[in-house]
């Protein structure tokens, strides 16, 4: 199991992704995700050079695209620029030699749930078409996401990656917004190992060896996501969720979205090593 943060650490004097990798590689954790969540502005040069060094450094790269984005949007316009950003994302990662494009999909905007899920999946299987057609070895990794109005529960994304393929969508499992989605769902052992047999009902053991994961404890009002906390301060259990993963015996990358996130990704990877 890799650990790292979710973008540049925060006791990096430099904010570059260059030096995020460094700090990373420096502090012992082996992952970091790119945070592109205002927008993908890295350029070709800038995507290779933060590659060679996360290759050196034995850092495994992931991203999070752009949190303005909608594919369910009515709106051309609005549309057009959410799939001009996820595809200018996908060759920058690639070019990086990243895997993961973990992003939020959308909003359901008034569907109802099963036809929401229909429009989606054509839009993620074009998607996944003009990745493959342009040779980008990335992936899309829809997050479950921490609010009811938002497309994104674990069977949503998971049944994504059942339709079209788990060579081309991979999703992107964030505890605290399993946690927060429904109202406080995590909280007996049960629990968090019921959303790993979801996993391995839609996409088999495999999914469970590659799993990508976000941790955080989080904050939760009737309508879901609130804030984040730090693991130690909110629900859900980190414990828990460790012991869940060893049970179920996976492997793959935990990426930390707590406000202190690499003391948090190193708390988590000493008690992976310890469970």
């Amino acid at each position: 199991m890799r650990f790292g943060p979710a973008g540049v650490p925060i006791r990096s004097n430099q904010r570059s992704s260059l030096a995020g990798v460094q700090v990373t590689a420096d502090l012992g954790l082996d992952a970091m995700e790119l945070e592109f969540v205002h927008g993908c502005r890295m350029n070709d040069e800038s995507a290779k050079a933060v590659g060679a060094m996360a290759k050196e450094k034995g850092v495994s790269l992931s991203c999070h695209a752009s949190y303005y984005l909608n594919l369910l949007s009515p709106e051309k316009n609005k549309l057009e620029k959410t799939l001009h950003e996820l595809t200018r994302t996908a060759e920058v990662l690639a070019l990086a030699g990243g895997k993961r494009i973990v992003f939020h999909s959308g909003f359901y905007l008034g569907m109802n749930p099963a036809k929401a899920y229909a429009a989606m999946k054509k839009q993620y299987e074009a998607l996944a078409k003009t990745i493959s057609k342009n040779d980008w070895n990335a992936v899309l990794a829809p997050e479950v996401t921490g609010k009811k109005s938002q497309f994104g529960s674990l069977e949503e994304v998971y049944g994504l990656a059942a339709d079209i393929g788990y060579d081309k969508i991979q999703p992107c499992i964030d505890w605290g917004h399993v946690h927060a989605r429904d109202n406080g769902a995590l909280n007996q052992p049960e629990e968090f190992e019921k959303v790993l047999e979801t996993v391995e009902k839609f996409v088999g053991k495999e999914g469970l060896k590659t799993l990508h994961c976000h941790i955080e404890g989080i904050r939760f009002t009737e309508k879901g996501e609130r804030n984040h906390l730090r693991i130690t301060e909110g629900p859900p259990d980190y414990k828990q969720i460790i012991r869940a993963l060893k049970t179920f015996k996976c492997d793959g990358t935990l990426i930390c979205e707590s406000p202190a996130m690499e003391d948090d990704a190193l708390l988590l990877q000493k008690a992976w090593k310890t469970a």
